[in-house]
């Protein structure tokens, strides 16, 4: 399962079916499995390489679609291998990702305001947990 970055782990076996499935034309899925191994394993560069597999069309951006296809198939990685991750790189990924998931719940317009109504829903929502 993935470990996101880590060099201290080794990298995931089913990673090629995931997104092999997801982003296969060709060998394309096969290249984003062997670009994320090496990103786990510290290669910076591999970062470059891996968007050059997932902009198919060389436009410099990822399409809507193709944007929402990569986090849901990545956030699906990272539920699938939760259980797997070693205690404190469960945490390091928790701290890691906590500003993000407050602000995006509690501010999803990013405004910068938050009324009494909306915080009160929003915090009971962050407090919920998706299985």
């Amino acid at each position: 399962r993935s470990h996101f970055g880590s060099s201290t782990f080794a990298p995931c076996p089913r990673r090629k079916t995931l997104l092999h499935n997801k982003y296969s034309m060709g060998n394309t899925g096969q290249k984003v499995h062997h670009l994320l191994d090496k990103i786990e394993a510290g290669d910076s560069g591999a970062v470059e390489q891996l968007w050059d597999a997932l902009d198919k069309d060389r436009s410099g951006s990822l399409s809507e679609k193709e944007t929402a296809d990569l986090i849901t198939q990545l956030t699906r990685e990272l539920r699938e291998g939760w259980d797997e991750l070693p205690p404190e790189r469960q945490t390091h990924l928790a701290k890691s990702m906590m500003k993000y998931f407050v602000q995006d719940k509690l501010d999803p317009e990013r405004s910068g305001q938050i009324d009494k109504a909306q915080f009160t829903a929003r915090l009971m929502d962050i407090l919920r947990v998706e299985e």
